[in-house]
Order: structure tokens, then C-alpha cells, then sequence
């Protein structure tokens, strides 16, 4: 009986030894199996999808860019040669070590790039020349606003693009001996592409705004907007932010275990704290100059600065005395980028190179760039011919008609009408009084950040309209000339009509659906009123309807921009694209326009053939009536950010934050 009980017992312990064993290795084997999965995960999204290729710059036939004036923002030397670039491209210029000694003649351009061209239609922010792991010899490498990298040879471009927009967006660049080219971003930290992969150099990094880099594999130094300077060593990250004149980093530059950061405020001196891993700063020098751009060569720290040209201080003084910058080159220039080409100190500006005092290049003015800036706010052709352009922060400019083609532009700046003053600047919107209207005088209405300004055909200003003169606030969005000689503006704080018996207003205590109006239109005595909270229709000064995203169907309640084509309203809404409503008032989405899409304000336009939409980040969104189909262009744009859009007479007019294109309609509609 006792022995029938043992082996019972022991029978059972060995079965669930068994059991114990198989269920516990299949707690093993699944472990194990979600160990490597998770590996596998990490290590594919360590790694981001981006494509590697050549730049195709065939334009269509009639596509010319408006020239504007050009902005340096970084130079290099590469090849032989000296590259400058900036938001208008990349500019080569001849060798300047040859060029530029002697006669001190200015430097000759001989290839111009364009974005949108023979580059992507972005800005260029910085320049490294480097060897990545899949280059046959050094190549010069771009770094842009919007489009991610851009490789040269010196014969080809080829463009190397993340998926995600948030990792195109690039600050900085930095290429390293090891073949790995080191990217800071706005929002994403510091990227790296060896060639084969592109991926984030570590996730203590991920949502860093980077402004600058230096050092390299071993020892990594990350400007940062706000957080003061980081460095990277042996694995782990350093922040350093006490005794910085100031957290956001401008400009690094290095010299050998020595770290110097400039910020607005002055440039920070920092010792590498070696093995300890412990960096902190020893003192600061130039306090009070806005140290924007760095240099540390021949026992002098070379500070570019804002204002006040670039000036040097002494490395070799002890530390605690006071030093005191000395003058140096363009004293009212903003120096954006400081190098030594053989040996001798460079300095870049805004708009020209210096060697020593001596200017050897500058900023063409040309009749060929009639532009007053590039950032474009708004446009309008009057019926002269003459093309009226806003800009986001410079006023307002009247090209006259006469250039070579069809819809051809005055190419001479001087002759150009340019308005700017407390009034005009920061224009929103530009319009122009109906062939049909009763007043004679070919009036143009400017709206502005700052009133309603009005011009007569001579472009004499007639009058300016502000809150003290009856609108309901100062900043008007966007404005209608009507056949009858009146006004409508659209502001901040609701609507205000304008005509002979004087100014009235109407806002969301009298029905209107949202103050922030954004975008008007009109037929006859209605009047359509995008705003923030959704649509209004109104018929003379009272609200008939509104639509929102509960009560209709649209889809977002941020109304940015109304055109209108045929029979139907297009409403360009900031985050869904376009929607269409008919004479009922139906609203419809199109099945073509999927995703986020931002359009933006007044940014819309349309002919009889098609309507077309300004978009923040995809270029001009062109929906063609016959085929009822939309589309996206962003060929021969210089930028993806399109804020303006004018289509007359077959021609269109494409302003964007980085200059301004013309086209014939055929050319997009093909």
C-alpha cells in the first residue's frame, strides 16, 4: 500500500517535471521568439526609408523663374572651385585662391542651380564636402530646408530623400572621414547616412532642433535651439548649459580639445573634460555680439556676427581678463559663414565675400532679378498687364509688363514701383475692381497686416482704412472690390463692408460662425466667409448659413482660401485639402485628395480650364475641369510652400517662400 502510494507520487512529480519543462520552454521559445522580433523591429525602424536619385532638371516648354535677389548663406571650396549657396541655389564661381589675388576683381560666376531645377525645390541651408560609404571620390554635400541631402560630383546632382517630411528638413551638416555624413534636423535630432542607410545617430536625440555640429564619430558637439550644447562621447550624452551667455547654440567651431559656442549673447569658451566626460565652461568672450557664425585659426576666434560685420578676439590672453573684440570686416554686414581657403580668412555676408577689407564678391542686381525679396505673400495682374506682388515682410512691388513672351515681365528693377512703410508690409491679399465695376479710376485694394490700403490705375494711393477709420480691426485678411464700387475685408474680428454711406461690421454676436474670418467671395449681393470655426453665407450684412464639420459635411473647419469655377465654390480648407460645394450648398470631398493637405490662406486661383491651390508642403495642387481630376506640380518650383497663386489670360503666377515662377497654363495641364 505504501509502495502503491511512493510510485503514485513519484509518478506524479515526474509528470509535472514534464509538464513543467515543456510549458516552461514554451515560455523560453515565445521569450525568445519576442526578444528577436522586437529586435527585428528596433533595428527596422532604426533605419529610415528614403530614396537615392539622380535630379532630373528637363522643364516644360515656357516655364522662366522670376529673378530675385540672391541670399548667401553658406561657401565652401570644392573641386577646385568656390561654391556659395543660399535659398536662391548654388552658385560656382571661380577658384578663389586664383581669382581672388591681385587686381581684387570680383569673383565670375560660371554655373548657376537652380531649386526646383537642377536642385529640389528647397532652400540650401550648409555645405560640407566629404566622402560618404558609397562615394568613388569626394563629393559636395547639401544640406536643405524641406528636400533632405543633395550629393554633387561635380558633374551630377543626386538626391537623397527621406519619406517622412520631419527628417527632410535639414539645419546643418557635417561630413565626417569615417564616410558617414552627420545631419542635424528642426524637430528630429541629428541624422546619419553612411551611404547605404539613412538613420537617427541615437534616440537620446530624437526631437532635438539642431543648429549646428561639429567634432565627429568619437566626440560629437550638437548645437541645439534651446537646450543649450550637447555632446556626444563613448555612448553617452552631455548637456551643458550652465554658464552659456546663452541656451540657443548659433555657431561651433573647434580647436583641437577646445570648443567655442557662440549664441546671441556672446561666444562660449569650454574645455573637453576628457575621460571624465565632464566638459564645462571656462569663460566667455565677445559678450554681447550675436555670434552667429565661428572660426578658430592662427590664435584668433573669428566671430561673424548680425550687425556688426566680423570682428576677432585674442585666444591667448589669460583667462579672467577682459577681451574686448577687435573691428574687422563690413562693419554693418550679417556674416553667415566664416572659412580659411589657403590659409587666408574669408568672410561671407548676406549678400557679398570679403578677403580681408576687400569685397571680391557681391550680390548681383541685375535687370535679370527684378524681385524686391522672395518670401511672396500675394499676387495680382491688373487689367494693364502689370503684375502686383505682396510680400510676407517687404511691402509691396509693381512689375510693368514688357518682357520677352507671352505675360512677359519688365526685367529692370528701376523701374519698378516698390511701396513699403508702416502701412504696407506684411501683405495678405491683392485685389484688383471688376472690369464691370462703376468706379473708373481701375482701383486696386491691398490688404495688409496694418489697414486696407487702396490705388488708384496710376498706382497713386487713394486711401488708407484702419479701426480708427470704422473697420473692425487693423489687420485685414483678405478683401472684394464689388461692381458697385464697395468693399468687403475680411479681419480678425469679423467683416466690415465698405461703401458711399461709410463702414459697417458684423461678427459672431450677429450669427457669423467664427470672427476669425480668413478667406472671402462673392456673387453679386452673397458673400462667402471662411473663418477658423467654418463657413458663412451671407447675403448683404446678414448670415443666411453656416457649415461646420457637425452640421455638413465638411471636413475641416479652418477655411484658408474660396475660389470659384463654373457653378461650384472650392473651398481650400488648412488640413483637408479642397472641398467642393455646389449652388445648393452640398458639400463634396474629392477621392484624389487624400491625407493631410494644408492650403494656404488666399493661395487659390481659377481659369477656365482648372482651379489651382498653394499648398504648405506638395507645390501647386491643380485640379483639371475636363478631366475632373487632381494633381500635384512641383516641377521648376523653388520651393514646396506655394503662398500665392494668379491665373490670367493663360498664364499663371506661382509665388512661393522662395521666389516667384511664371508658366503657361499648357504647361501644368499636360
Amino acid at each position: 500500500m505504501f509502495r502503491n502510494r511512493r510510485r503514485l507520487a513519484v509518478t506524479a512529480a515526474v509528470v509535472v517535471l514534464i509538464a513543467a519543462a515543456i510549458f516552461g520552454g514554451r515560455i523560453i521559445w515565445r521569450a525568445s521568439d519576442a526578444l528577436h522580433a522586437s529586435a527585428n523591429r528596433t533595428a527596422a525602424e532604426s533605419s529610415l526609408r528614403f530614396t537615392d536619385r539622380p535630379i532630373d532638371s528637363v522643364l516644360p516648354a515656357g516655364f522662366e523663374s522670376v529673378g530675385a535677389p540672391a541670399v548667401f548663406a553658406d561657401a565652401i571650396a570644392f573641386n577646385g572651385r568656390l561654391y556659395v549657396a543660399g535659398p536662391a541655389g548654388l552658385a560656382q564661381y571661380d577658384d578663389s585662391s586664383q581669382s581672388a589675388r591681385g587686381d581684387g576683381r570680383d569673383l565670375a560666376m560660371t554655373v548657376r542651380f537652380r531649386p526646383g531645377i537642377e536642385l529640389p525645390p528647397a532652400p540650401i541651408t550648409a555645405l560640407a564636402v566629404g566622402i560618404a560609404g558609397d562615394s568613388h571620390s569626394p563629393e559636395l554635400w547639401i544640406a536643405t530646408s524641406g528636400e533632405g541631402l543633395v550629393a554633387f560630383d561635380g558633374h551630377s546632382f543626386r538626391h537623397i530623400r527621406a519619406e517622412e517630411a520631419r527628417f527632410r528638413k535639414l539645419t546643418s551638416i557635417l561630413a565626417l572621414p569615417t564616410g558617414r555624413i552627420l545631419m542635424g534636423t528642426e524637430k528630429s535630432g541629428v541624422l546619419v547616412y553612411d551611404g547605404r542607410e539613412l538613420k537617427p545617430f541615437h534616440e537620446s536625440l530624437a526631437d532635438v532642433h539642431v543648429t549646428a555640429l561639429a567634432g565627429g564619430d568619437a566626440s560629437l558637439w550638437i548645437g541645439t535651439l534651446d537646450r543649450g550644447l550637447l555632446h556626444w562621447k563613448a555612448g553617452t550624452l552631455e548637456s551643458i548649459a550652465e554658464g552659456l551667455p546663452d541656451r540657443q547654440i548659433l555657431s561651433i567651431a573647434q580647436d583641437g580639445e577646445t570648443i567655442y559656442a557662440g549664441t546671441g549673447l556672446g561666444v562660449a569658451e569650454i574645455k573637453d573634460g576628457g575621460d571624465s566626460n565632464s566638459s564645462k565652461v571656462a569663460r566667455t568672450l565677445a559678450a554681447g555680439y550675436f555670434a552667429q557664425s565661428l572660426l578658430a585659426a592662427d590664435g584668433k576666434l573669428w566671430i561673424g556676427t548680425l550687425e556688426e560685420g566680423m570682428v576677432s578676439v585674442p585666444l591667448a590672453a589669460r583667462p579672467g581678463r577682459d577681451i574686448q573684440a577687435r573691428a574687422g570686416v563690413c562693419d554693418h554686414c550679417s556674416i553667415r559663414k566664416i572659412l580659411s581657403i589657403d590659409n587666408e580668412v574669408y568672410a561671407l555676408a548676406q549678400d557679398s565675400l570679403w578677403r580681408g577689407h576687400q569685397p571680391i564678391l557681391a550680390r548681383e542686381n541685375s535687370p535679370g532679378a527684378p524681385l524686391a525679396d522672395r518670401n511672396i505673400s500675394a499676387l495680382s495682374v491688373d487689367s494693364t498687364g502689370r503684375l502686383w506682388i505682396g510680400y510676407f515682410d517687404h511691402g509691396l512691388q509693381i512689375l510693368e509688363p514688357g518682357g520677352p513672351g507671352p505675360g512677359g515681365l519688365s526685367r529692370d528693377r528701376e523701374a519698378a514701383s516698390v511701396f513699403q512703410d508702416d502701412h504696407l508690409f506684411c501683405i495678405n491679399r491683392i485685389a484688383q475692381a471688376p472690369s464691370s465695376s462703376q468706379d473708373a479710376r481701375g482701383i486696386t485694394a491691398v490688404a495688409t497686416a496694418n489697414g486696407l490700403v487702396l490705388f488708384d490705375s496710376s498706382t497713386a494711393r487713394r486711401r488708407v482704412l484702419t479701426h480708427d477709420d470704422g473697420l473692425i480691426a487693423n489687420q485685414v485678411t483678405d478683401v472684394i472690390l464689388k461692381s458697385d464700387g464697395g468693399a468687403i475685408a475680411a479681419t480678425p474680428a469679423g467683416v466690415s463692408f465698405i461703401d458711399a454711406t461709410g463702414i459697417s461690421s458684423i461678427y459672431a454676436f450677429q450669427g457669423l460662425v467664427n470672427n476669425h474670418v480668413y478667406a472671402l467671395a462673392s456673387d453679386g449681393s452673397r458673400t462667402l466667409a471662411g473663418t477658423l470655426g467654418g463657413l458663412s453665407i451671407l447675403d448683404g450684412g446678414i448670415v443666411k448659413a453656416s457649415y461646420t464639420t457637425s452640421n455638413s459635411a465638411l471636413k475641416h473647419n479652418w477655411i484658408t482660401s474660396i475660389v470659384r469655377a463654373g457653378n461650384s465654390w472650392f473651398l481650400g480648407t488648412y488640413g483637408a485639402g479642397v472641398l467642393r460645394m455646389d449652388s445648393a450648398g452640398r458639400i463634396e470631398s474629392f477621392s484624389d485628395l487624400r491625407g493631410e493637405i494644408d492650403i494656404n490662406q488666399n493661395a487659390m486661383a481659377a481659369s477656365d480650364r482648372a482651379v489651382y491651390a498653394g499648398t504648405l508642403d506638395r507645390g501647386l495642387a491643380i485640379y483639371n475641369l475636363a478631366s475632373d481630376r487632381w494633381n500635384f506640380w512641383t516641377r521648376g518650383l523653388p520651393s514646396r510652400n506655394v503662398t500665392a497663386v494668379e491665373a490670367r489670360a493663360g498664364m499663371l503666377y506661382i509665388g512661393t517662400d522662395n521666389g516667384l515662377v511664371k508658366a503657361p497654363e499648357t504647361a501644368v495641364l499636360q
